[in-house]
């Protein structure tokens, strides 16, 4: 059996045998299914949502260790979401991903309580890329 994590206050909370509880937020199946279906077979459990409110929602309801937001999503944005975030798990690790342009991204960053910015993918999301940085932040070793 492998090495206990310790648990950071609202942050990963599994044992490393175990496998690792990620959250897939993309209002397009078309790209939230593929990126599901990759970190699956790569060993995490994923689970998807399709809009901000229902990412809110299983955030409250189940364990996650690590969070992959889509930006533009009905019902609340990906930085609702991160609003929520910061009141509620603020060291959750996410990972965004945009097709925005950077300079509106930061905007958008300055209207939430803490401004600094989580780890950035830019659509289209690179496989190789995403895996790397999955690894990296769930072992700590990657911040923001």
């Amino acid at each position: 059996m492998g090495a206990i994590v310790s648990p950071a206050e609202d942050g990963p909370t599994h044992k490393m045998a175990e496998r690792w509880r990620l959250l897939v937020a993309d209002d397009s199946m078309v790209e939230r299914r593929p990126l599901a279906e990759l970190l699956r077979t790569s060993g995490y459990d994923v689970d998807e949502a399709a809009d901000g409110k229902s990412v809110m929602l299983m955030l409250e309801s189940r364990p996650v260790d690590l969070l992959l937001l889509d930006l533009r999503m009905p019902m609340a944005d990906g930085f609702d979401v991160l609003t929520f975030l910061q009141r509620t798990r603020p060291k959750l690790p996410v990972i965004l991903m945009s097709g925005l342009a950077a300079d509106e991204i930061q905007d958008s960053m300055n209207r939430l309580p803490v401004h600094e910015l989580p780890t950035l993918l830019l659509k289209p999301i690179n496989p190789e890329q995403l895996l790397d940085l999955v690894d990296l932040r769930l072992r700590g070793e990657l911040p923001g």
